[in-house]
């Protein structure tokens, strides 16, 4: 039988970071890194030692929104 993930809210962490990219820590806890382009989370994400950080773009607008 598979553990179901309980979705994370992300409501702060999106209104605070509207439309940037930000690169979450596997946990969905921490914001490592943001930035305009994919590329510039990512990179800042793995200078704090994240090997694989969840990337997504805060929307400029939004409602609901789970990951």
């Amino acid at each position: 039988m598979k553990k179901m993930i309980n979705p994370a809210d992300l409501s702060r962490i999106l209104k605070k970071y509207s439309n940037e990219w930000i690169a979450l820590s596997n946990d969905q806890r921490r914001v490592l890194g943001r930035g305009k382009h994919p590329r510039d989370a990512y990179k800042k994400a793995v200078a704090k030692g994240e090997d694989r950080p969840i990337l997504l773009r805060a929307p400029k607008d939004f409602g609901t929104y789970i990951l």
